[in-house]
């Protein structure tokens, strides 16, 4: 579940939520590896800037400080002071001089991007986050890009408007990319950047999504594969997407594209985001005589389609970490890896004598969760795992105040043993019912009691809970909540939620009730 800030929680407790929601889709098409490499200095700043911070591929939040600028010390609330000593917090790029009357600069703020060697990758551009906090943006500046001494692509930007300012321009073969800023849009005021992005970063915001739904499905028994996945329309009507628009955003498209895509309530005079999940470009559909572009994301399980080809001997953690490593996942912006393993695969071995290169990566990691008695999922940060379920009774409730209508509960057949790889094991649970056979190579003679005990407590709780409600999107599958009906208080593992977006969030979930 996503931690949320109490009075994200009020809200939710309201029959009607009065508070605008809002979701935002951003496309990220660019080189990582250069992103990771970059390395961002300034000519000068002040002592509470962070300038590396600004090109290491994370979103950076300044805090908003009352500082000695032309109409910048309002005195409402909404500002802080400046500490006199760290930690001031990320505040990205703030330049050391002051933009004159006619909003220019003596000396030019500059961003020095170094890289440590030369991409010979095409990027379609470079995109600029620059003020947020206070609303605020370059008029005119200038990106040009060097193959140590050579200029390789140049451009000047003028009127621009937009705090989020993309701007196209290939780039290849380049080891250092500076931005000039020329004139800001504000006379009296220090330059600011939060963040810069190597190539083209596309946001839509509620407005511009014509269709939008988020699907996640995790099996407790990791006997299925997870699923996170994102469908989305834009609006189309100009052929920006379409394949033929020689200026059109198409020919940026790419399969494993980044989307990264958050979820937030205005609370105030500002909105408290969430992370909604990152995904990669599985699909598109631009008809030529349609108005809106289709799109479909998928989770990292898009990069491990392929056959597997590492150890089948070792430990479990061993055989995970080479799964992991083919799949060659992009790591994270601090340059580890995107997988979290229990310290459990430590203790595992394979079986002698079992040949796993026929089973694609993913189902690997999957049985692999199985065998050890886990679950296999991706969260919200992109970040594989592989651990024990978690247990904890979360503070959520579907209740009559945001439900539809009472839960559906479905009732499963009754549970009478649990067979592991064609009798290694039975476990003997009732004395009618149906078996539940599991087949997993890596379950070893002696590992078949403790797995078929593990699959009985879970699905000796019968009941299936399911129904549509007034979604609020901090809920993840695999959160264990409380659902109430007219009759009874339950305690639910929730297996899958889907969320749909028109101006306001609506779900479907699904959930397994625990005794």
């Amino acid at each position: 579940m996503q931690k949320v800030s109490q009075a994200w929680k009020d809200i939710q407790k309201k029959r009607i939520i009065t508070e605008p929601s809002f979701i935002e889709v951003t496309l990220n098409v660019g080189d990582p590896d250069a992103q990771l490499d970059a390395a961002a200095t300034d000519n000068g700043h002040e002592n509470y800037s962070n300038t590396p911070k600004i090109a290491d591929g994370t979103e950076v939040i300044p805090g908003r400080y009352a500082t000695l600028e032309d109409d910048i010390w309002v005195l409402d609330g909404t500002y802080q002071i400046l500490p006199d000593d760290p930690p001031w917090g990320n505040n990205g790029y703030i330049g050391y001089e002051l933009s004159g009357a006619d909003r220019e600069y003596e000396t030019y703020p500059t961003i020095t991007l170094q890289f440590s060697k030369v991409y010979s990758s095409l990027i379609p551009g470079i995109t600029i986050t620059w003020s947020e906090t206070y609303n605020e943006y370059a008029e005119s500046f200038k990106i040009t890009a060097y193959n140590g001494a050579s200029v390789v692509a140049q451009e000047t930007v003028q009127n621009n408007q937009d705090i989020l300012s993309v701007v196209s321009l290939d780039i290849q073969n380049y080891n250092k990319i500076t931005i000039q800023v020329l004139k800001w849009c504000k006379p009296y005021r220090r330059a600011r950047i939060s963040r810069i992005v190597i190539g083209i970063l596309k946001s839509y915001q509620n407005t511009d999504l014509m269709a939008y739904q988020h699907g996640m499905f995790v099996d407790l028994l990791s006997a299925n594969l997870p699923k996170s996945e994102i469908i989305f329309q834009l609006l189309n009507i100009n052929g920006e997407y379409n394949p033929d628009n020689p200026q059109g955003t198409e020919k940026y498209l790419m399969e494993r594209q980044t989307v990264t895509v958050k979820y937030g309530y205005l609370m105030g005079i500002n909105v408290e985001w969430i992370k909604a999940g990152t995904f990669f470009i599985s699909e598109w559909d631009t008809p030529q005589n349609g108005i809106t572009a289709t799109f479909t994301a998928r989770d990292a399980l898009e990069y491990m389609s392929d056959l597997y080809s590492g150890p089948s001997t070792g430990t479990f953690m061993e055989i995970a970490k080479s799964a992991l490593q083919q799949a060659n996942l992009p790591k994270k912006s601090d340059g580890s890896n995107q997988w979290e393993l229990s310290d459990l695969l430590n203790d595992l071995e394979a079986p002698e004598g079992i040949d796993l290169t026929e089973n694609t990566i993913a189902e690997v990691l999957q049985l692999i969760a199985n065998a050890s008695c886990c679950v296999f999922y991706q969260d919200r940060e992109g970040i594989i795992h592989i651990n024990p379920l978690n247990k904890d009774l979360t503070d959520y409730r579907i209740d009559r105040d945001n439900s539809f209508a009472n839960s559906e509960i479905e009732l499963t057949k009754q549970l009478k043993s649990v067979n592991v790889n064609d009798g290694e094991f039975v476990l003997s649970v009732g004395n009618v019912g149906e078996t539940q056979n599991v087949k997993n190579p890596l379950i070893s003679k002696d590992r078949g009691e403790e797995v078929a005990i593990w699959t009985s407590e879970i699905l000796s709780n019968r009941r299936i809970f399911s129904g549509e409600w007034r979604a609020d999107p901090r809920l993840d599958a695999m959160d264990k909540i409380t659902v109430e009906n007219k009759f009874a208080e339950s305690t639910v593992f929730v297996t899958q939620v889907e969320y749909t977006y028109n101006g306001a969030f609506r779900g479907m979930y699904e959930g397994r009730a625990v005794v």
